[in-house]
């Protein structure tokens, strides 16, 4: 009986501890990713986007990363949309998420109405959008 529970024990954290990586892992692609689709975008600097940039608070990642995956669509991809697109998708995935939540940006007492809509960001041409990007991912890459 007791080797039964030391055993489902063991399990448990084993379990635990594979889960936590899927996080990293998760991050780390959408990184990547992310770095890759700025090597294929046309930066031009009729284009504007609204960007977030990296001093979200933590109550308001969500709608940060909502606006970032929004106007990723507008980006002026020379080649591979699909990774546009993977781009979009690894954005919406509660690990980024949890990510971001723990890098302590900005921490703030917050309320939803307290954070901004995607319009009232300022805009910026489509490097600085990608660079800022960048760099709030590399930040949550780090903790």
């Amino acid at each position: 009986m007791q080797l039964t529970f030391l055993f489902l024990a063991m399990m448990c954290c084993a379990l635990a501890q594979a889960a936590m990586p899927l996080r990293d892992l998760t991050m780390r692609q959408l990184y990547l990713d992310v770095k890759k689709l700025n090597k294929t975008i046309e930066h031009h600097g009729s284009l504007t986007l609204k960007n977030p940039g990296t001093d979200i608070k933590d109550c308001c990642i969500t709608s940060a990363l909502q606006c970032y995956r929004s106007q990723v669509d507008l980006l002026k991809v020379s080649s591979n949309a699909l990774l546009c697109h993977k781009v979009q998708r690894s954005l919406r995935k509660p690990h980024i998420f949890e990510k971001l939540k723990g890098i302590n940006i900005s921490r703030q007492d917050c309320q939803k109405n307290q954070c901004q809509s995607c319009d009232s960001y300022p805009s910026t041409d489509s490097k600085e959008f990608m660079t800022k990007l960048i760099s709030l991912l590399e930040m949550a890459n780090s903790n």
